[in-house]
């Protein structure tokens, strides 16, 4: 298989992180730590951010609390509240500081394997709700009541807070296999709240499920991009054009992104020669250009579902397809999230993320907050529940097996 970029270089993601339960992987990195892992003399940002008068009033609020606060102090609980504030003044709801712990959970999660309920969550931006995406299958969440678009309001004891980072959350919800998280849920549709309570398991997570939907339509889901999902796609199709696969659907609904260069990987199998996605940096300048090469290519009438879920990564595969005329999509208008998040280790075991480009499609398009319009709009009737996914109330996959039936004559 071709790859024709580096892998783990970086990520483009839904919400705060959505590293999800089920290891989406927000740990794309550069690829060596910024000097060394040595930190300078002086720090500037905008000019001198760590200059006299900051090092004098962080003097000043350190003597009053070494001679007023009543409790005790934890210097290193201190040193990294003061490296995960500078990360908050940030205009960016996506910047984070990650301490040791942090960062190596967050590597954990592109391994594909990991100790937890198997659900997918992102962050709404604009409400801060945290709501189960996916329910990985055959995982412990699928045993009990929490259904896809289903908030969770409390972990355990913990009432989760609107300005929460999700990648904390996240580490309230995993643990040691074997034992039980209680999660309180809010079902919009019944506007009730019940409880849950899930034992944990080691979750070996498959990014890619497929079927044959008749003797000539094919079926590939998408439910992020982690490291190997391209191997996976791959893999999926090639196993169902030997099943006489003439047209293929693809389904990212509610897939919240992923790394950038698995998705380059796949439109790479999907597409004839031609730029995928162009990342510019803050003045605008072209940093990388991914394309296409013309070495292999799908050529089937193809479908796209999409989602208001469908984000980042999943919007690349999405405009990719649609701008290169291959694809139709069908369904409702992505997330929009159009910018690339990079996670930079810091030499000491610790990290950074933060916002360093945008990305544009193969028009040209800039997607950030306004996602990708579908050909053929189709919402989900108003009784539509998870458990008639596929099935013949699922309005937007019955429309789009009729277009790949129309388009094969049938």
């Amino acid at each position: 298989m071709r790859k024709t970029i580096k892998k783990a270089v970086v990520t483009v993601v839904l919400a705060s992180t959505v590293i999800g339960l089920t290891g989406c992987g927000s740990s794309g990195v550069f690829s060596s730590s910024l000097n060394g892992g040595k930190s300078s003399s002086k720090v500037t940002y905008d000019g001198n951010l760590i200059d006299a008068d900051v090092l004098s009033k962080t003097s000043k609020i350190e003597t009053i609390i070494d001679n007023y606060y009543y409790n005790d102090v934890d210097d290193d609980a201190v040193k990294e509240g003061i490296y995960k504030g500078i990360m908050e003044s940030l205009d960016d709801p996506y910047a984070e500081y990650y301490t040791k712990e942090e960062y190596a959970k967050l590597q954990e999660d592109d391994s594909g394997e990991y100790a937890g309920i198997g659900v997918t969550v992102s962050k709404d931006e604009d409400t801060g709700y945290v709501r189960a995406v996916n329910i990985l299958e055959g995982a412990p969440a699928e045993k009990v009541d929490i259904q896809p678009n289903d908030v969770i309001v409390k972990i355990d004891d913990y009432d989760i807070l609107t300005d929460d980072d999700l990648d904390y959350l996240v580490s309230l919800i995993r643990g040691e296999a074997g034992t039980d998280v209680t999660l309180k849920l809010y079902r919009e549709s019944d506007k009730s709240y019940h409880d849950v309570t899930i034992t944990r398991e080691i979750v070996e997570y498959s990014t890619v499920s497929s079927f044959m939907i008749d003797d000539k339509i094919g079926y590939v889901r998408i439910t992020q991009f982690i490291d190997n999902t391209d191997e996976l796609f791959e893999k999926a199709v090639e196993k169902l054009k030997k099943e006489g696969m003439q047209a293929l659907m693809i389904d990212v609904r509610s897939d919240p992104g992923g790394m950038l260069t698995s998705v380059v990987s796949i439109c790479d199998y999907l597409l004839p020669e031609g730029t995928i996605v162009s990342i510019k940096d803050k003045n605008g300048k072209v940093e990388e250009e991914y394309k296409s090469t013309d070495e292999q290519s799908l050529d089937m009438p193809m479908v796209v579902l999409t989602n208001e879920y469908s984000a980042s990564a999943s919007e690349i595969l999405t405009s990719a397809l649609k701008e290169f005329k291959v694809a139709t999509v069908v369904g409702t208008n992505t997330y929009g999230k159009g910018i690339v998040q990079s996670v930079i280790p810091l030499g000491d075991g610790t990290a950074i993320k933060l916002t360093t480009q945008k990305y544009f499609t193969h028009d040209g398009n800039d997607i950030h907050k306004k996602g990708v319009a579908p050909d053929i709009e189709v919402e989900l009737p108003d009784d539509y529940t998870y458990k008639d996914f596929q099935g013949k109330n699922d309005s937007q996959y019955q429309k789009g097996i009729e277009v790949l039936k129309g388009k094969l004559g049938k």
